[in-house]
């Protein structure tokens, strides 16, 4: 290993270390634990921005910091990150607080539009929160729309404690909830049919939630007449929506924007 690439590395891991210390400053908590950093600048747009899995506290900061508009990002503080932002151990709080929290922030802000975002977890997230109030868009990006499917049977075998922590039990053994959380979103989007909201969708053919998830979805969306945008990707792994993703948010919500008069 060559000092360069030693050098790197530590440049690496200390802007991991700066960016973990710079969330747990910005931070705040609201009345009932939830965890959020609000970024104002006098805009009267919301951007609200939802975590996928894994241990990050937030998403899509660094990609969205030129963006002039008010962003509100919210960490799913419950289930070990993995309560899609609806159950943890069958309690449905983490709903309840997470609409509570973007009540609260609405209205303190007096916001004229709203904008959910996110990929992967996070995608699911911004749909159902989306349309649930009244978005003007959506972005999202290689979510999953079988959400029961999804933790009992992709995710269970690496990482049988997300499955536990959201409802307990064995899969086999909690069909009931695998079959609430598979009609969680389509639920949500037949209440909506007709909207007038717009998604954008990122997200590849090739890889697996494409055939087991993205596929129904738009399905789904297209019965229920509401307009969406797609991005059409090949790449192979789900893991790379990050990439992907950032490049179609920065296009959509900071040079699209920043470039406008009056902004």
């Amino acid at each position: 290993m060559t000092y360069k690439t030693v050098f790197v590395r530590i440049i690496k891991w200390l802007k991991v270390l700066f960016s973990v210390f710079l969330d747990i400053v910005l931070t705040r908590r609201s009345d009932d634990g939830v965890q959020y950093i609000w970024k104002r600048h006098g805009a009267n747009t919301l951007v609200i921005v939802f975590t996928g899995m894994g241990p990050q506290r937030y998403n899509y900061k660094r990609t969205l910091r030129r963006s002039p508009y008010d962003i509100l990002f919210i960490r799913d503080c419950w289930a070990n990150n993995a309560s899609y932002y609806w159950y943890e151990h069958k309690g449905n709080h983490p709903e309840l607080l997470t609409q509570k929290l973007i009540d609260h922030i609405v209205c303190s802000g007096n916001y004229e539009t709203l904008i959910t975002v996110g990929s992967s977890k996070g995608g699911t997230a911004a749909i159902y929160y989306g349309l649930k109030n009244h978005a003007k868009t959506i972005i999202a990006g290689a979510c999953q729309y079988y959400v029961g499917q999804y933790l009992a049977k992709h995710q269970y075998v690496e990482k049988p404690y997300q499955w536990h922590d959201v409802v307990g039990g064995e899969p086999k053994q909690e069909q009931e909830w695998i079959d609430i959380l598979d009609h969680k979103l389509p639920k949500m989007i037949d209440a909506n049919s007709g909207c007038d909201t717009e998604l954008y969708l990122v997200y590849s053919t090739e890889e697996h939630t494409y055939q087991e998830h993205i596929a129904p979805l738009v399905a789904k969306l297209d019965e229920c007449r509401i307009q969406h945008h797609d991005q059409v990707e090949r790449f192979q792994q789900h893991s790379m929506i990050g990439h992907y993703f950032s490049e179609a948010l920065n296009k959509l919500l900071v040079d699209s924007v920043t470039k406008m008069p009056n902004m």
